[in-house]
């Protein structure tokens, strides 16, 4: 069964891409407290997210070099693919897809591990988020909700 986490990733886009940005870094440097997988599919709401998430991935975290593109490159050989809706991720085998998108994607059966960030601006990004529960409740999935980053390390 597909694992399924929904993870507070702070109340501002800002907050959600740096966010991203750490956890990314945790799981490629093999930190224990998440899963070992061969690539993560990142998918953004947006290209213009994609590209923020990008450029952001090269500077942060400061002191980790993440291997990582934009679908579009279409290469294979880096950790991290970083997409939106309409682009097309590699089929490669022992994936975490990590969701900055509030909205289910469609290929969720690709992959070993679903993490879905979730916005708290107490608007429309945390009740899509909110849609986004209920969908992976109705198709069986047992959704985990982390309330802050701190509990990042309970998993």
């Amino acid at each position: 069964m597909l694992e399924t986490k929904f993870l507070s990733a702070g109340s501002c886009h800002e907050e959600a891409l740096k966010y991203a940005c750490e956890l990314t870094a945790s799981i490629f440097l093999k930190d224990i407290n998440f899963p070992d997988v061969k690539y993560i599919d990142i998918r953004c709401e947006s290209a213009k997210e994609a590209e923020e998430l990008n450029e952001l991935l090269w500077i942060y975290p400061k002191d980790v070099v993440i291997p990582h593109n934009l679908t579009h490159k279409n290469d294979k050989s880096n950790f991290v693919e970083i997409g939106y809706p309409g682009s097309a991720f590699n089929t490669i085998d022992n994936k975490l897809l990590l969701n900055l998108n509030p909205d289910l994607p469609n290929q969720t059966s690709e992959y070993l591990f679903y993490y879905q960030l979730v916005i708290e601006d107490n608007s429309s990004l945390r009740e899509r988020a909110a849609v986004t529960w209920k969908e992976c409740k109705s198709m069986g999935l047992n959704p985990i909700f982390l309330k802050s980053k701190k509990n990042e390390k309970n998993f």
